[in-house]
């Protein structure tokens, strides 16, 4: 796909996730899809360990996974890409939630722990694991088939999924909200890498 109708693309995603985001308060199955998440949960302990993973020192791990392995799947381009996204993600990430207003599951919806303060959308858990792991993932997208290829996809959604729940579970985001971020992001890393003329193997 040329980056042409990646830009388009990522529009059109953009203006779905951050409309609904930005004129509903959640979406009609995000109470139940959040209850429902909470209900297989194995508990909240693991929450708060798995929450701390964005922040310092666990988030340069994270950064050095990013780069490292953006550069062993696809180059030194790929790995500034990576760069810069992660800059960009910690400097408007959490600035970037006035555009939308969205506020933080209500109580008498589904279990919030806590007081989680602040708005929903979009989640800067998220984005940061949008901008490292799901970077991996979607450089991987662009590979060959090989064993390689499938791994890295399977282990990166896995623990893009496992990162949603961390902020499903407590209440301190809806499903829409990890899911939207996650889309809008890895769509415009996407038209990045394609920009950048990162090569397709």
């Amino acid at each position: 796909m040329s980056t042409r109708h990646l830009v388009r693309l990522a529009l059109l995603v953009t203006i779905v996730f951050g409309a609904q985001a930005r004129f509903l308060p959640y979406l009609p199955g995000d109470p139940a899809v959040a209850r429902a998440v909470q209900g297989v949960s194995p508990g909240t302990g693991w929450v708060a360990p798995a929450v701390a993973t964005a922040s310092a020192p666990l988030k340069f791990g994270l950064v050095a996974i990013a780069v490292l392995g953006a550069w062993r799947l696809a180059g030194t381009r790929a790995a500034l890409v990576v760069i810069a996204a992660i800059a960009l993600e910690q400097t408007l990430g959490e600035s970037s939630k006035l555009l939308f207003g969205r506020p933080r599951p209500a109580r008498d919806l589904v279990a919030v722990m806590g007081n989680p303060t602040g708005l929903s959308f979009p989640s800067t858990f998220m984005t940061l694991y949008s901008v490292t792991i799901g970077a991996l993932v979607v450089l991987a997208w662009r590979l060959r088939p090989s064993g390689l290829r499938t791994g890295v996809l399977v282990a990166g959604m896995l623990v893009l999924v496992i990162a949603a729940c961390a902020r499903i579970v407590p209440g301190a985001h809806w499903p829409s909200d990890t899911v939207g971020t996650v889309a809008i992001c890895l769509s415009w890393l996407a038209v990045a890498f394609s920009a950048a003329g990162v090569p397709s193997r």
